[in-house]
């Protein structure tokens, strides 16, 4: 009730489940999962430039020829591992996601496929250094 209408009343308290939350925040479990598809989602594009610099990395070293470019590629690791492994990392993360998404520890499977990701770059970017 207030001053000027005696029939409006006021609760207060916290919010219920399904009430949002002020402001718009996200908080507790519900955060926690939208931040792990975020990151699992994002893996998406982030493999696609994983395939893009692989390409790049590719025909880089397309006029070489043995004497040329004798010291090209570390030896043991298979290009095709590391070009069609970026997209199959993308998709074992977003299936995995799906089981872990609201777990607390969930985070670490969409991270550690970033971790996968920005490795592929670095094994290509030492392969093919010259």
């Amino acid at each position: 009730m207030n001053g000027r209408n005696r029939n409006l009343t006021i609760e207060t308290g916290s919010a219920g489940a399904t009430e949002p939350t002020p402001f718009g925040r996200v908080s507790g479990r519900k955060g926690r999962s939208r931040v792990n598809w975020v990151l699992a989602l994002s893996t998406v594009p982030g493999a696609a430039i994983v395939m893009l610099f692989a390409l790049g990395a590719l025909m880089s070293t397309e006029a070489c020829s043995g004497r040329q470019c004798s010291n090209l590629g570390v030896g043991g690791i298979d290009f095709g591992v590391l070009f069609y492994g970026a997209p199959a990392v993308a998709l074992v993360v977003m299936l995995v996601s799906v089981f872990s998404a609201k777990r607390r520890g969930g985070i670490a499977v969409p991270l550690f496929g970033w971790a996968l990701l920005v490795a592929d770059v670095a094994l290509l970017a030492v392969t093919v250094a010259r």
